[in-house]
């Protein structure tokens, strides 16, 4: 695997991570009464999978863009070639 895919795919885990974390405040603090909605409908586990997918990659997406725009323009490489190789 490349170090840029190894890069992306870490990024977008973390993203996802923080996604479903998001989506869990919004359902355990009942913001905009999305767990009372989704508990009183027969398919409301579906909906909550679902609404936890959705924010996550986005959550995902944004954050692997914050990733490659603060990235340094050199690189990993230049970081590994310390000072005492002079």
């Amino acid at each position: 695997m490349t170090d840029l895919l190894r890069f992306l795919l870490r990024h977008a885990v973390l993203g996802m991570a923080i996604g479903i974390a998001f989506t869990a405040i919004l359902l355990v603090f009942d913001i905009g009464h999305l767990r009372s909605l989704t508990a009183a409908d027969p398919a409301g586990t579906g909906i909550r999978l679902l609404l936890a997918f959705f924010i996550g990659s986005t959550f995902a997406s944004l954050q692997m863009g914050i990733a490659v725009m603060i990235a340094p323009p050199g690189g990993d490489d230049t970081a590994d070639k310390g000072a005492g190789e002079d």
